[in-house]
């Protein structure tokens, strides 16, 4: 996968399609609109930094610009688990968060889990569970537990 052009594992995006881009240590997810634009929900107007808590913001921004020099694929990794809404409905819906400010929270809701929201219609994030697992134990339940979704708090 290349940071420019939109060819990634010799497919083009489609409208609802996740996008993962591959940061140095962790993965930036989000979701592809058309017309060479994705939808993502950043701390700070920053993707580049995954720090824990305050408020993010939801950007519409070139592909290739939050991409930059990382590499990134189309990964709908969860279509096997779980049925993704209809693709105007993921768009519509991201969409109308654009310059929206929600919570971020690094284990509870990140771009991961907004990502995902939009596609199946429920926040799913294992990354952070993934590595916190790998480092200590201890606090699994911490990192698996869920809390709350901005799309009730938002009237969606």
């Amino acid at each position: 996968c290349g940071p420019q052009g939109l060819l990634c594992n010799k497919k083009q995006p489609k409208p609802g399609d996740l996008i993962e881009i591959f940061r140095s240590g962790y993965q930036h997810w989000a979701v592809y609109i058309g017309g060479g634009y994705v939808v993502h929900f950043v701390l700070n107007g920053d993707s580049t930094v995954p720090v824990q808590g305050g408020m993010g913001v939801v950007l519409k921004e070139k592909l290739e610009e939050v991409v930059g020099n990382n590499r990134w694929k189309i990964n709908n990794y969860l279509d096997g688990k779980n049925k993704p809404q209809k693709v105007y409905a993921i768009v519509k819906q991201a969409v109308g968060f654009i310059g929206n400010q929600l919570h971020y929270n690094l284990a509870t809701y990140n771009c991961k889990h907004f990502a995902t929201e939009l596609r199946y219609g429920k926040p799913v994030s294992q990354q952070v569970g993934q590595r916190r697992l790998k480092q200590s134990l201890p606090f699994i339940g911490m990192t698996c537990s869920l809390v709350g979704c901005p799309f009730s708090r938002t009237g969606w």
